[in-house]
């Protein structure tokens, strides 16, 4: 029996792309329910999804990335779902990619499986200092026993064992101080190649500030995140 499984899209200010994203998941994965989650946007972005007829969550103010992956996750455990895949809304990912990662987290039995665009390549590129960042927290998973290649993708499929232990936690970026703590628990991370596609519309949450900014506060989480590991968190 194939897992049940939702794809939770946050989407802040996603208006010119969200259509296209839900549309393409239509059509590559059709077995794979769905859920918005707008963040608080003051564009269009809720129209396009209320006219498409999708399920979302509407969150009344912008919470940020994390906290609304967090109300997903939520959303998706009281539903029961098997299998959480969370996928940006501005059109980057290929919707092809989801049923890619699923087959992945069943065959492998891993718990979490990560869209890399570094595991076979690093032609992506991004801001400088955040590059640097993701070079430092990609070897510092390392120390954990195995080493993530990327770390800040926003394209995961998880377990429901997964999730559940991801809420227990507390987190804000959902990004590298939730694998460094699930590494820590025990839980099995693999990687699979994507290719990334340029953002086409609308506008990146991440600016030069706080690509210079990130590596401090990225730091910061994974130090919370190791400290709540060792504190609250039991072996799988």
């Amino acid at each position: 029996m194939s897992p049940r499984a939702i794809a939770i899209l946050p989407a802040y200010n996603e208006e010119q792309t969200i259509a296209k994203v839900v549309r393409g998941l239509r059509e590559a994965a059709p077995g794979v329910e769905r859920l918005v989650v707008t963040d608080g946007s003051r564009d269009g972005t809720v129209a396009q999804v209320t006219a498409l007829g999708e399920r979302h969550l509407e969150l009344v103010c912008n919470v940020g990335y994390g906290r609304a992956v967090q109300a997903g996750l939520h959303y998706a455990m009281r539903h029961g779902y098997d299998v959480v895949v969370t996928i940006d809304s501005d059109g980057q990912h290929d919707p092809r990619d989801v049923s890619r990662l699923i087959d992945e987290l069943s065959r492998t039995g891993a718990d979490v499986v990560i869209g890399s665009r570094f595991v076979s390549t690093r032609s992506y590129r991004g801001p400088m200092g955040r590059q640097l960042g993701q070079l430092l927290f990609s070897l510092v998973t390392g120390l954990m026993g195995q080493r993530i290649y990327d770390t800040t993708s926003g394209l995961k499929a998880m377990s429901a064992h997964a999730c559940r232990t991801i809420l227990e936690g507390r987190f804000l970026d959902f990004h590298t101080e939730v694998l460094v703590r699930l590494r820590m628990l025990g839980f099995r991370i693999a990687e699979v190649p994507i290719d990334v596609h340029e953002r086409s519309a609308g506008r990146s949450m991440y600016s030069f500030v706080s690509g210079l900014a990130y590596p401090i506060k990225t730091g910061l989480l994974v130090i919370t995140g190791m400290i709540d590991a060792l504190l609250r968190g039991k072996p799988k």
